[in-house]
C-alpha cells in the first residue's frame, strides 16, 4: 500500500470514495470530465492510500491559521475521511492519517482537529474531545424585551458582508482555536440564501458600529441560528448588550411565527443572565469536535503559564514519533518559555490529544482525575499553572 497526495485531476476519485462510503449519488462520467479542468485547492490537501493503481481510502487536510495563547499557529482540519468497503480494516485510513500528520509536522503546524463520527475511533489516532458547547432552545417569550437602542438592518444578496467579520473578530478575540478569517464566510457569496429561506439580520449600535448578527432559517417551529454542515447559520455578538438588542428584535419580530430560538455557543459564553426568563429554557451540551497536538515542543514553548515553575511531560504519540518524548517546560513570568527534551522522570504522562485540549484551555485542573488516559507521577507539580480554563472554540466546519 502506498500513500500520497492526489493531484487536481485525480480528485474525482476522492469524491467517488466519499460517495460510495456515504451512499451519495455519483455521476462517474461527469466527474471525470470535470476533473480535466480541476484547479489546485489552495488550502486543502487530499491524501489517498492506493491498493494497486487506484485509491481505496482518502482524507482531506484543510489548512487554517488559528489563535493560540496570543500567537497565530497552523492547524490542520481533517475531513472527507472515507474508504471503500472492500478495503476497510486494512490500515488504509491509518496510513493516510499518519502521512498527513507527518506533513503537518514538517510544515510547522502545531495542532490538528476533526469532527468525529466516533470519538473512540479517532482516539486511536491521538485525538481527544475538544471544547464543550451548548445548544440553546429559548422560547420566544424568554428572550429579552425592551428598547436597547441602535437599529437592525437586514442584509440581502449584494450587500457588503464585512460587518459580519467585524463581529466575528470581536466575539472570538483572545479565543484559542479561533481561525483567522479574511471574510466571515465565503459561502455566503456562493449560496442563494433567499432560495434557502435563510436571512441575515445585523444590529448596529447608536454609533453605527456592527455589534451583533444572526443568520437564521426555519426548522419546524423554531427559528434556527445554529451552524452546522447543512446550513452555516450563526448568532454572534460583541458583548452582552449586543446580544440583548438582537435577541429582543427577534422576539419582537418573530414571536408570532416561531415558538423558540435555537442557537449554539461555546460554554464560556454564559448568556443565561441576559434572558428575561429561564424556567422553560432548554440547554443541551455537546463536544465541538476533537483536537490533538502536532508539535509538542513548539506548543509548549508558546503556551502562557502562570508565575514561575517547571513541568516535565512524557507525551506518547505513536502516530508521530518525532512529536513524543519527555519534555521539560520551564516558565517564568515575563520571559519566554524554555522547552527541551530531557532524560528525567516525568511529572505527568499523556497523549497528544489530552495535551492539546489542556493547553488550549478546554479543561479545569480538577478534571484530570477523571481522565484514565493520563498518569500523574508527581501530584505536587505545578499543573494548575500550565493547565487552566481559557476561551476556546473552533468555528470552522470541514
Amino acid at each position: 500500500m502506498t500513500v500520497r497526495q492526489l493531484q487536481p485531476h485525480e480528485l474525482w476519485q476522492a469524491r467517488l470514495i466519499n460517495a460510495v462510503a456515504f451512499e451519495s449519488p455519483f455521476d462517474m462520467e461527469k466527474e471525470r470530465e470535470k476533473s480535466k479542468a480541476e484547479k489546485p485547492q489552495s488550502n486543502t490537501d487530499w491524501w489517498a492510500a492506493f491498493d494497486g493503481s487506484s485509491p481505496c481510502a482518502c482524507l482531506a487536510m484543510n489548512h487554517y491559521q488559528v489563535h493560540f495563547d496570543g500567537h497565530t499557529v497552523g492547524l490542520g482540519g481533517v475531513g472527507g475521511v472515507a474508504s471503500l468497503p472492500a478495503q476497510r480494516r486494512g490500515g488504509a485510513i491509518r496510513a493516510c492519517m499518519q502521512a498527513s500528520l507527518e506533513d503537518l509536522y514538517d510544515r510547522g503546524c502545531l495542532l490538528s482537529a476533526l469532527y468525529p463520527f466516533s470519538t473512540g475511533y479517532y482516539e486511536k489516532f491521538g485525538y481527544a474531545n475538544s471544547v464543550g458547547c451548548q445548544l440553546w432552545h429559548v422560547p420566544m417569550g424568554s428572550l429579552p424585551t425592551g428598547d436597547f437602542g441602535g437599529k437592525v438592518r437586514q442584509l440581502f444578496p449584494g450587500d457588503g458582508l464585512s460587518p459580519l467579520l467585524d463581529v466575528y473578530n470581536a466575539f472570538y478575540a483572545g479565543c484559542n482555536l479561533a481561525a483567522r478569517r479574511e471574510a466571515y464566510d465565503p459561502e455566503l457569496l456562493e449560496k442563494d440564501l433567499l432560495a434557502e429561506k435563510r436571512y441575515i439580520y445585523l444590529w448596529e449600535d447608536e454609533k453605527g458600529q456592527p455589534a451583533s448578527f444572526c443568520i437564521v432559517g426555519r426548522d419546524g417551529s423554531e427559528l434556527n441560528a445554529r451552524p452546522d454542515f447543512g446550513a452555516r447559520n450563526a448568532f454572534l455578538f460583541r458583548d452582552a448588550h449586543a446580544f440583548q438588542a438582537l435577541a429582543a428584535f427577534l422576539r419582537r419580530s418573530f414571536s408570532a411565527y416561531y415558538k423558540a430560538l435555537r442557537f449554539s455557543l461555546p460554554n464560556w459564553a454564559a448568556v443565561a443572565p441576559l434572558l428575561a426568563e429561564c424556567a422553560d429554557v432548554k440547554v443541551e451540551s455537546f463536544f465541538n469536535g476533537m483536537v490533538r497536538a502536532v508539535n509538542t515542543e513548539k506548543l509548549l514553548a508558546l503556551c502562557v503559564c502562570k508565575g514561575d515553575g517547571a513541568l516535565t511531560l512524557q507525551v506518547n504519540d505513536p502516530m508521530l514519533p518525532q512529536n513524543q518524548g519527555p519534555f521539560r517546560l520551564t516558565f517564568q513570568a515575563g520571559a519566554p518559555n524554555q522547552v527541551g527534551r530531557v532524560q528525567a522522570p516525568p511529572d505527568i504522562t499523556l497523549g497528544p490529544g489530552r495535551l492539546a485540549a489542556l493547553l488550549c484551555g478546554v479543561h479545569h485542573i480538577q478534571e484530570l482525575r477523571w481522565m484514565p488516559d493520563i498518569t500523574i507521577h508527581n501530584p505536587a507539580a505545578p499543573f494548575a499553572q500550565v493547565f487552566y480554563p481559557k476561551p476556546c472554540h473552533l468555528a470552522e466546519l470541514f
